[in-house]
């Protein structure tokens, strides 16, 4: 199928920003890249071939350690270490390997790895140390099983005490998880075990698909290819999974990753038919997660398809292309729509191909800055906290002059620019510091267009407006390139964000009704920065009056008229029925002239006095 958080936690932020043991990835065929100037640059040297699974890790200077494919673990040099051939992953299996410091010590590492279609193999571990052989590494254990069957799913988290690690996979033919602690002690024998979601059995296809656990360690997400996309809570504490959310379930799903802020969740598609493959988003701050689901791309090629996703240590998500030169991005995975910023072929491997999967880490390696904070955009009020630390006095300076002794502090920026705010506080464990680097966002204007009215033109009442020809009245001047329009049918729908899909062809909802529509304008870097205005789309009723209408025809005589030379006091309403000929008298205005040109109008129809024994009165709806 496929060949309390206390202030401890505001030190390890500030310490996991400042390591790079994400920085060197190696995998699909002799692909690579290097992170350490701040951007991906492509790496050809490696020795890794493989279809999924892999892993690599670097020191805290972002230098390569070593890397394997679950089966063999290369040094820093490219070579292959002492021992470090026939472990127990596999080149097919989703999570093949990954790689953890042991607690404790600056030289031992853990290779957890993963058998591929409940291989007999399961899950097992292996050690590397990196004082032997000259300082590159040798394997010293290997491929001591931990438990058998496994399903090809895996990752690992720090624990609550910001010292060890949750180390967490998923049974086969069960619905347990299976948490073990890794300690400076070694793995723990006794694990935790988390009955809940799905059961995986059957087919040993249904084993496929990534598993990851967010940087904050408090959710878990996992792609059953064959099954359904699950989320649920992660207690860093005690390792246990709970809280239950299916969010999706009618495609293939393979790749899913966490935004660096933990606040959103992406997923890639595989389908059984078209659209063969699609990028999914799930917003986790919304009441109705799955509901939240956003398409970021899709695609009918069958020469477009992702696969494996993995967060980088830029703090964006690369999305793999199997068999192509190039890996996906979502540079800006931390916003919720397209302002996240899917790019297809984004970064270059240097004539390397991808194939299934990206090396995994540690999600603690990508834990976000200790600040937080909402609502950026300039002239706001920007909230600010410090997560789930316990503070007892804090120091901020936002970076634009203005200061703050607040624990959760409230600012608004006058102008929109980048800004680097920092924060000094103290806690019952001690003091400490944290800066980040945030971006106050312009807002827009939001100016009213003329409204739409237009004559039926087919009699049905209904008519297809191309909205988006109010964009640039809307816009007003501002920049279709740093500013987006998106319209809404109705109230209803804005707020619960659900687009008119077909602007440039939106037919009115009832027919000769008058519909309001709502447009908003959207900051295209921060979709929270908007500005909304209304107008209203009208199909009115086109006139059919009669073709023709019975004469009316009065006897000259004085009992009828003003006189008997042939002029006659007549009410010509009494044709307007006929002349309405079935439409509505509320929905017309008739007029009445005597001439073809329509300019000499009757101003009094219902007495008017004729000039000529006969005369053609001329009707206007």
């Amino acid at each position: 199928m496929r060949n309390k958080i206390s202030l401890l936690f505001l030190f390890y932020t500030l310490a996991s920003f400042a390591q790079r043991e994400a920085n060197i990835w190696y995998f699909g065929e002799n692909a690579g890249l290097d992170f350490n100037s701040g951007v991906p640059v492509a790496l050809t040297n490696g020795q890794l071939d493989t279809l999924e699974g892999c892993a690599t890790i670097s020191n805290n200077n972002g230098q390569l350690l070593f890397y394997t494919d679950g089966i063999t673990v290369w040094n820093r040099n490219h070579d292959v270490m002492p021992n470090g051939t026939d472990l127990f992953g596999h080149p097919s299996s989703s999570h093949a390997a990954t790689i953890v410091p042991l607690p404790g010590s600056a030289t031992l590492f853990y290779v957890f790895t993963l058998d591929a279609f409940v291989g007999v193999h399961g899950f097992c571990y292996s050690i590397v140390d990196m004082s032997l052989n000259g300082g590159n590494g040798d394997v010293t254990t290997k491929n001591i099983q931990i438990y058998t069957p496994s399903n090809e799913k895996l990752s690992i988290v720090k624990h609550a005490n910001n010292t060890d690690y949750w180390v967490v996979t998923h049974q086969w033919n069960s619905n347990n998880f299976v948490s073990h602690l890794l300690t400076s002690s070694g793995l723990s024998t006794t694990p935790v075990i988390s009955s809940i979601g799905s059961t995986i059995s059957g087919s040993t296809d249904n084993v496929l698909g990534q598993m990851k656990i967010s940087p904050d360690g408090t959710k878990l997400a996992v792609c059953h290819m064959y099954n359904q996309i699950e989320l649920f809570d992660f207690n860093v504490a005690t390792g246990v999974v709970s809280n239950l959310k299916v969010l999706y379930n009618n495609d293939f799903s393979y790749g899913v990753e966490f935004s660096p802020n933990n606040e959103v969740l992406y997923v890639s598609i595989l389908n059984s038919s078209v659209p063969l493959s699609k990028i999914l988003q799930f917003d986790l701050n919304a009441t109705n997660i799955p509901a939240s689901v956003q398409t970021l791309f899709l695609s009918n090629d069958s020469n477009i398809v992702f696969w494996g996703m993995q967060l980088g240590p830029d703090g964006k998500i690369y999305i793999t292309q199997p068999l192509k030169t190039s890996l996906a991005v979502i540079h800006n995975p931390n916003q919720v729509g397209l302002s996240c910023n899917f790019q297809q072929n984004a970064v270059d491997l240097g004539g390397r191909f991808c194939k299934l999967g990206l090396p995994p880490f540690v999600s603690s390696f990508f834990f976000t800055p200790a600040i937080q904070y909402q609502n950026a955009c300039a002239g706001a009020t920007t909230q600010f906290q410090l997560g789930n630390a316990t503070i007892t006095s804090a120091s901020w300076n936002f970076g634009d002059g203005n200061s703050s002794t607040s624990l959760s502090p409230t600012h608004t920026y006058a102008t929109a620019g980048t800004y680097n705010v920092s924060v000094t506080t103290t806690s019952p464990n001690g003091s400490g510091s944290a800066t980040r680097e945030i971006v106050i966002s312009d807002v827009p204007t939001a100016t009213q267009p003329a409204n739409s009215l237009i004559c039926d033109n087919n009699n049905d009442g209904f008519y297809a407006f191309d909205l988006t020809t109010k964009t640039a009245a809307i816009l007003n001047g501002q920049s279709a390139t740093q500013f987006g329009v998106r319209y809404f049918a109705n109230a209803t729908d804005y707020a619960n964000n659900i687009t008119i899909t077909n602007p440039n062809s939106f037919q009115n909802a009832t027919a000769y009704q008058l519909q309001t529509i709502i447009a908003e304008v959207y900051n295209l870097e921060n979709s929270d920065c908007k500005a909304t205005t209304t107008f209203n789309i009208h199909v009115f009723e086109s006139p059919l009056p009669s073709p023709s209408v019975a004469p009316i025809n009065i006897c000259d005589n004085i009992s009828f008229g003003t006189d008997v030379d042939g002029k006659v006091v007549f009410n010509l309403t009494i044709r307007q029925t006929a002349v309405l000929n079935g439409q509505s008298a509320t929905n017309f205005t008739i007029s009445y002239y005597k001439d073809a040109a329509l300019t000499n109008l009757i101003s009094n129809p219902a007495a008017y006095v004729n000039t000529n024994v006969v005369e053609t009165i001329y009707v206007k709806m």
